[in-house]
């Protein structure tokens, strides 16, 4: 019974980068990046940028996100033979997070994911909407 590895949006514990959105101030990036949990889970941390080409980049803005109860809920209903949508669960929006709506975290498809938004920290604005997903690297 090791650690169960999963396929994701995000790289935890590694820095990557998105490609550059041009001329959007709503940019959407929509691309699937390689996850692997380390036994003892940091938040996942994202940083916005926005990209200069004579300057240094301009932050945005950065968020972190709990992901121990979307991997929780991804190893619990890994063998799942479940074919119908179902909320597993949610990370309820408060007065002592940065969630903008509940988080919910659902099973659809046999796959197990969460939207999140969450309102970018060190800033004076800025939402950040995100969907994570674990499957198994065995599908």
């Amino acid at each position: 019974a090791g650690m169960i590895e999963f396929v994701g949006l995000i790289k935890v514990n590694v820095s990557v980068k998105t490609r550059v959105i041009k001329n959007n101030l709503n940019p959407v990036w929509n691309e699937c990046l390689m996850l692997s949990i380390p036994e003892s889970m940091p938040p996942l941390k994202v940083i916005v940028y926005d990209k200069d080409s004579f300057k240094n980049d301009d932050f945005m803005g950065e968020a972190e996100i709990d992901i121990q109860p979307l991997v929780s809920a991804a190893k619990a209903y890994e063998k799942s033979s479940i074919n119908e949508s179902m909320q597993l669960g949610k990370w309820v929006a408060s007065g002592d997070n940065t969630l903008v709506k509940d988080g919910i975290i659902s099973l659809e498809e046999g796959k197990v994911r969460q939207e999140i938004s969450l309102r970018l920290q060190h800033v004076e604005r800025g939402v950040l909407e995100i969907e994570l997903e674990c499957v198994p690297l065995t599908q």
